[in-house]
């Protein structure tokens, strides 16, 4: 790959990571409103609390998902930063 595909590349990494770090953000919020929800529900609508703790669940799910895409991502940069970092030592030793 050369150095523009291959900064093209960490670019277009760097922006999936984000769109994943926001998701998960997004996805702690509501586990949060639920958990709020819940607490409230439980004193009087038990079978309530149940179903949020179920959504919960899901939720939680999602979140071990987007974690581990995450932690692909992040291998994905750094091999890529390598081969970046790799190619421009290259190319300053043929200009010197």
């Amino acid at each position: 790959m050369g150095i523009a595909a291959s900064q093209a590349r960490l670019m277009m990494i760097v922006g999936y990571k984000s769109d994943l770090e926001f998701a998960m953000q997004m996805i702690a919020q509501k586990r949060t409103v639920l958990a709020y929800q819940a607490q409230a529900a439980a004193e009087n609508y038990p079978e309530l609390a149940a179903q949020y703790h179920v959504l919960d669940k899901k939720l939680d799910a999602e979140m071990k998902t987007l974690e581990t895409q995450q932690k692909m991502v992040s291998t994905e940069y750094d091999s890529v930063k390598k081969v970046l970092d790799d190619n421009i030592t290259k190319s300053m030793k043929y200009l010197s």
